[in-house]
């Protein structure tokens, strides 16, 4: 395992709260002191190191524990339950038992994200979950309060004698007020519940955010899901709280934890969004040598064949491929991802991903693209793992030189899923390979750190799939909510948006969005592997645009979200070195966003570029008017953005000179 580079101040404290017997080997520095409550109190406070968020933890009034949480001194979740019981069994009162607390300040390096380090600082409190009457240990129940976040999950080391009973979960979120949520909902536009308290026993995906007209931003997520499914919710009727739908969380291999279940709380919707506290709450990194793994933005051979330009039709050959090598070696690309058929149909088990089609030599394009300092992506569908060993596959895909793998069309659901997308994504960095999943993959939960080769993942709506209807309404949804969890690919950049339907075999519906939404589109949403879907000859029929793409990178500095509004619009603004790249989308209504620049250096002058759409341009009617201009910044100035209906706004900020603008 290897250690990224890190400064790390860290102050361990515990109480002995109990007999040895009982600590289940937990190891912790002792000291004994009076600012921790002790076991008989029946309760615990901790807060988060700047004090915002208060965490207070309960066993005295309740057959279960519960938890309750506070911001800014005000209640965003009133007591809740947190315990653990037996299937088929009748509940049992259950005692907390508390065993240490500690403090932790880190910071360490990211090889890529957004933000280029990561502080982990919380503060971390751990209890024994006991049987009240036969003192049974179920589980070491383990909270980290971050300054942005509310995590906690079981830990199985010892399961005394209910080692072969199923546990289920019982987790609450007992909201202090009613709230409305959007949730992920797989390849569909996200589900929006408009009260919680008024729903009937309704089901719901993470990550679901979470508003209330006097509570604060808030979501509901999972971090570090090795050994569990995919944490759901329901609605309770009647009462603001959702429910974690229980399944069963241990076996007898121990030991083993649930996911860490996350509560995210922000001031604004934004704040959410650029939380590192996945991340923080995955495993360090796992693999030895990373200096293979190198984000970056790809061409995309299937959104564009069956179009054509002169003499030249798109489709699975060479010729197409070549001028995708040759297209993005020239324009500050990284890599070239093939899709779908290339070696037999792809939802056929027999089709042999060790060879080509006829008329496709897949390994002399791997060589060309190699050679002109271009990685090459293959794609795979789960299909072929029926009749072929995919280590066997990753080694030699791996030897013909190929870049990465995009997966495709996993078909196992549950715990399965989980486990199979996990050894996926190792058995690819063993042999050197990035990975990108598509087609209704498992939501991210911060294993991107454990994991940094596990780029992008489909966990959205794509555009242009046609399936179910894709608005700039939907898109400003998924912008607050899919990625909430992680790099997503949704294939945003399209130039071609006149059309484009009639003109490409996969492109089964029209992208509702504008040009220079597409542009901005592209930034928003964050991409470890950015995917941009049009053909070479569209992006050079609009050099001046695509001028946005050649000089914005793949991995971060530092990134904010500006403004947003999850019924409305986001704008988010990114930094590489002294550069700052905003892009700015909105809703079916357009509107005009003031950006004000409080975000650059002190005493620089910039050169703000601004890609927009025109007066006339509509997300229906207008879609590829746009218009690029440059004007001189300095922080603190503003700039009115005007949107476009369904439309967007990218802005690229270069420092020219230190001074004062006059």
């Amino acid at each position: 395992m290897v250690s990224l580079d890190s400064i790390v101040n860290r102050r361990c404290m515990s109480v002995l709260a109990m007999t040895c017997s009982l600590m289940l080997g937990l190891s912790s520095c002792a000291k004994d002191s009076e600012q921790y409550k002790s076991a008989d109190q029946e309760h615990y406070s901790a807060t988060s190191p700047d004090e915002r968020i208060g965490l207070t933890v309960s066993w005295d009034t309740q057959t279960s524990p519960q938890y309750s949480v506070t911001f800014n001194n005000t209640s965003v979740l009133l007591p809740s339950n947190i315990d653990l019981f037996i299937k088929g069994e009748q509940k049992e009162e259950h005692d907390l038992v508390l065993l240490s607390q500690e403090e932790v300040d880190e910071t360490y390096a990211l090889p890529w994200g957004q933000f280029s380090h990561s502080r982990n600082q919380y503060t971390g409190v751990k209890f024994q979950l006991v049987n009240k009457i036969t003192n049974e240990p179920l589980s070491v129940l383990e909270f980290r309060v971050f300054n942005d976040a509310v995590a906690f999950r079981h830990v199985f080391e010892s399961i005394g004698e209910s080692k072969n009973q199923i546990l289920l979960e019982q987790t609450h979120f007992n909201f202090a007020q009613d709230a409305s949520t959007w949730s992920y909902n797989g390849m569909k536009p996200n589900k929006h519940i408009k009260s919680i308290a008024s729903s009937a026993a309704e089901q719901i995906m993470i990550p679901t955010a979470v508003f209330g007209e006097k509570l604060p931003a808030m979501a509901i997520q999972e971090a570090s899901r090795f050994e569990t499914e995919i944490m759901q919710l329901t609605t309770l009727s009647g009462r603001a709280e959702l429910a974690v739908i229980s399944q069963p969380l241990i076996s007898n291999a121990l030991p083993s934890s649930t996911a860490w279940r996350v509560l995210q709380i922000g001031d604004k919707a934004g704040d959410l969004l650029t939380s590192q506290s996945l991340i923080n709450l995955s495993p360090a990194n796992q693999i030895e040598d990373i200096s293979w793994i190198k984000p970056g933005k790809s061409l995309w051979d299937w959104r564009v064949r069956g179009d054509q330009y002169g003499d030249h039709t798109y489709a699975l050959d060479n010729e197409s491929l070549h001028r995708m090598i040759d297209f993005a070696a020239k324009s500050n690309m990284q890599y070239v991802m093939i899709d779908a058929n290339w070696y037999g149909p792809e939802h056929q088990a027999e089709s042999d991903p060790f060879t080509e089609i006829d008329g496709l030599n897949i390994k002399d394009l791997i060589n060309q693209a190699n050679q002109k300092g271009i990685g090459f992506i293959l794609y795979l569908n789960d299909k072929a793992s029926v009749n072929y060993d995919l280590d066997k596959l990753f080694e030699t895909w791996a030897s013909w030189g190929a870049a990465g793998v995009k997966y495709g069309f996993m078909k196992l659901s549950g715990r399965e899923k989980v486990l199979k997308t996990l050894n996926i994504v190792e058995l690819a960095a063993k042999h050197k390979l990035l990975i990108n999943f598509h087609d209704q993959p498992i939501v991210p939960s911060g294993l991107r750190r454990a994991w940094p080769n596990w780029l992008t993942r489909e966990a959205v709506h794509a555009q242009a799939d046609g399936l179910h209807t894709f608005t700039p309404s939907g898109f400003v949804e998924m912008a607050h909510v899919n990625a909430l969890a992680g790099p997503l690919d949704m294939s945003n950049g399209f130039f071609k948006l006149n059309g484009l339907k009639e003109s490409r075999k996969y492109v089964r519906s029209d992208v509702n969005s504008t040009v220079a939404g597409e542009v901005a589109r592209a930034l928003i949403i964050f991409s470890g592997l950015i995917i941009f879907p049009d053909s070479p000859e569209e992006y050079l029929r609009k050099p001046d645009l695509f001028e946005f793409f050649q000089h914005m990178p793949a991995t971060w500095d530092e990134s904010k979200v500006l403004s947003s509004n999850i019924e409305h619009h986001v704008v988010t603004a990114r930094k590489t070195g002294e550069d700052w790249f905003v892009g700015a989308a909105i809703n079916e209504e357009g509107g005009e966003l003031p950006l004000q620049l409080d975000f650059l250096a002190d005493n620089h002058i910039y050169t703000a570029k601004i890609y927009a759409d025109t007066a006339q341009t509509h997300y229906l009617t207008n879609r590829e008017a746009y218009a690029v201009r440059a004007i001189e910044v300095k922080k603190g100035d503003v700039i009115k953005m005007s949107l476009a209906p369904g439309g967007g706004q990218a802005i690229w900020l270069s420092p020219v000179s230190k001074g004062t603008k006059k």
